[in-house]
């Protein structure tokens, strides 16, 4: 009996620090669910490029439609463990006009330069596209967007256009 007695306090000790480890894995993870849902409030609004746009000009031959999105939800997984972030950056996803469907180029990772446009680079093979949105200063509540196609032919001209979009 008194053999157990010296190790009577050891044992409150560890008792102690289990407890406190205990107290700042919880506080840890409060606070990470507290930051996501900064992050999640953070993108309930977004800039007013958001969304899906249709060309205003039907008869293109350009860009039918495009898409744009900030703020995406990224989940990665390891170890059986799994975090959802929401990311800053913008994704675009363009259509081109083709017949009898518009052409999908698909998602383009884009980015918010500083000059204020969404950006999307396409390389398709035969070409290198380059794509910049923003909401157009002359036509109120239209998505302005400039491209460029450089084609790997040499033969071929590369060349620009402007078009502009309303909300779908």
């Amino acid at each position: 009996m008194f053999a157990l007695a010296p190790q009577l306090p050891a044992l409150g000790r560890t008792r102690g620090r289990i407890l406190l480890l205990a107290g700042a894995v919880a506080l840890a993870l409060l606070m990470l669910g507290a930051g996501a849902q900064r992050a999640e409030a953070l993108c309930s609004s977004h800039p007013p490029e958001y969304g899906t746009w249709a060309n205003a000009s039907p008869s293109t031959a350009g860009i039918a439609r495009i898409q744009l999105e900030d703020c995406a939800s990224v989940t990665t997984c390891s170890g059986g463990t799994c975090s959802t972030t929401f990311d800053a950056g913008w994704s675009m996803r363009v259509w081109g006009k083709c017949s009898p469907t518009n052409c999908d180029w698909g998602w383009s990772a884009g980015a918010f330069p500083v000059s204020g446009m969404v950006y999307g680079y396409y390389d398709q093979g035969f070409a290198k596209r380059r794509v910049y949105a923003k909401m157009s200063a002359y036509r109120p509540g239209q998505l302005w967007v400039h491209w460029d196609t450089d084609f790997v032919d040499p033969s071929r001209a590369d060349y620009s256009k402007d078009e502009w979009f309303v909300r779908v």
